[in-house]
C-alpha cells in the first residue's frame, strides 16, 4: 500500500501543477485501491472524501466512491452524505467537480442548512463557491421563521411541492420558487466516460 501511495505521489506530481496540489482530497475507506489504468480510486466500504478547496471544506461519505485526483471529480455511490460548512444533504448518489466547485445530487435528496431550513428534492445541484442550490422535481421546504425570501416570493401554503427552488445558504434565502419548470435530468455520469 505504502508503494502505491509513493507511485499516486509521483503520478501527481508530474500531471497537476504545484498550485493545485494543496488542494489534494484526504481519502479513506474500507477497501481502497488505485486503478492505474482508469486514473482512479476504486473505494468501497466506509467511504470518506474530504476536499479542501480555497479555505472550503466538503466532507463525502457513501457506500462507494471513485475519486480522480487528476481531473479532480468525485463519483459518491449509495448512501451519500455531503456535509459543508454550512448544510447537510444525504442523497443516494453524488458527482462532485472541483473544478466547477459543484455537486450534483441524484436520488431522495435531503438537505438541512445550518440556519432554518429543510428542503426534500429528486434531484439538485449545489455550487460550494456561490453557496446556491438548485432544487428540482418535488420540491417541498420546511422552514423556520427567519428564512429571507427574494423580493415578491413567498410560500404559497396552497402548494405541497414546487417543481425547482433556489437557495442560497449563506444568506439564508430563496431566490426562486417555480411552480412549474424546464426540471433538466441528472444523471451520474460514468467514471470511464
Amino acid at each position: 500500500m505504502k508503494l502505491l501511495k509513493i507511485f499516486v505521489m509521483v503520478l501527481v506530481l508530474t500531471l497537476i501543477p504545484a498550485k493545485s496540489f494543496a488542494d489534494m482530497p484526504e481519502i479513506s475507506a474500507g477497501q481502497t485501491y488505485f486503478d492505474v489504468m482508469k486514473g482512479y480510486y476504486v473505494l468501497k466500504d466506509n467511504v470518506n472524501v474530504k476536499m479542501k478547496n480555497h479555505g472550503v471544506t466538503a466532507t463525502i461519505t457513501a457506500n462507494e466512491a471513485r475519486v480522480n485526483v487528476i481531473t479532480q471529480k468525485c463519483w459518491a455511490l449509495g448512501k451519500v452524505n455531503f456535509n459543508h460548512e454550512d448544510y447537510n444533504v444525504k442523497c443516494n448518489d453524488a458527482f462532485m467537480r472541483w473544478d466547477t466547485k459543484t455537486a450534483e445530487l441524484v436520488g431522495n435528496v435531503d438537505f438541512e442548512g445550518k440556519k432554518s431550513v429543510k428542503v426534500k428534492s429528486s434531484t439538485a445541484v449545489f455550487n460550494w463557491e456561490t453557496k446556491e442550490a438548485d432544487f428540482y422535481g418535488d420540491v417541498e421546504i420546511t422552514a423556520q421563521k427567519d428564512l429571507l425570501f427574494a423580493e415578491g416570493l413567498t410560500i404559497d401554503k396552497k402548494v405541497k411541492t414546487y417543481a425547482h427552488v433556489k437557495y442560497n445558504v449563506t444568506e439564508n434565502k430563496i431566490l426562486q420558487l417555480d411552480k412549474t419548470f424546464d426540471i433538466p435530468k441528472l444523471e451520474i455520469p460514468d467514471p470511464d466516460k
